[in-house]
């Protein structure tokens, strides 16, 4: 046993040679994200990614020592760079509105382009991981905030109306999450976003309704 492991481990360095550090990782993180967009969290293997990745599992094991742990970074590198989007434009001058319009446009966007991670966060296996549950948490929240901070923006300047930003940003948060998981659409993210900002600035009640009925009654 002692010689097989030995083995691995001299495969392992081996291909560490060959492929510069940070691109192995990625490119383990690609072919695993790919292989749990397919699959259930608990049916996929260290030997399966290696497998995908065409590597001695050992070679896994340099850079994640855990499966969990590599399950973690493929959501904790998705969150920071779709966050770090937004903020960059949420830091824009653009009035609220316009900035609202162009933050949904990103998030689509983005998740179009990453359609295996859409994947795994569509089958919400936070359960599964602790750690999973609290870091998706944090983000949640964040993204939350980042609504929050938009609206309190748009009713400072005066294109929004006066509402509670708290329950209006857990509104969009939900409405935007069940657009990615649940909406079949062959539309681009912009107009998609188009259609979202709509019923967000618009709501459902047709012009002129509440005034109809008032009169009715």
């Amino acid at each position: 046993m002692a010689k097989t492991r030995k083995s691995i481990k001299e495969q392992a360095h081996a291909h560490r040679g060959q492929i510069p550090k940070g691109a192995r990782k990625e490119e383990i993180i690609r072919a695993a994200a790919k292989l749990f967009s397919q699959k259930s969290y608990h049916d996929v293997t260290m030997d399966d990614i290696a497998e995908k990745v065409g590597v001695a599992k050992g070679t896994i094991y340099l850079y994640f020592d855990s499966k969990e742990n590599l399950y973690l970074e493929i959501m904790e590198e998705t969150y920071e760079e779709i966050e770090s989007i937004l903020e960059r434009e949420t830091a824009k001058s653009d009035p609220a509105p316009l900035k609202l319009k162009k933050v949904l446009g990103l998030i689509f966007k983005f998740y179009l382009q990453n359609l295996d991670v859409l994947r795994i966060l569509s089958r919400d296996e936070t359960h599964l991981i602790r750690e999973h549950y609290e870091f998706t948490e944090h983000w949640r929240l964040r993204r939350i905030k980042l609504y929050e901070k938009i609206l309190e923006k748009g009713i400072n300047e005066g294109s929004f109306r006066p509402f509670k930003t708290e329950l209006t940003a857990l509104i969009i948060f939900g409405l935007v999450r069940s657009v990615m998981f649940y909406y079949k659409s062959e539309k681009s993210a912009e107009s998609i976003a188009e259609e979202v900002f709509s019923m967000i600035s618009e709501g459902i009640l047709a012009p002129g309704y509440e005034k109809a009925e008032a009169a009715r009654m």
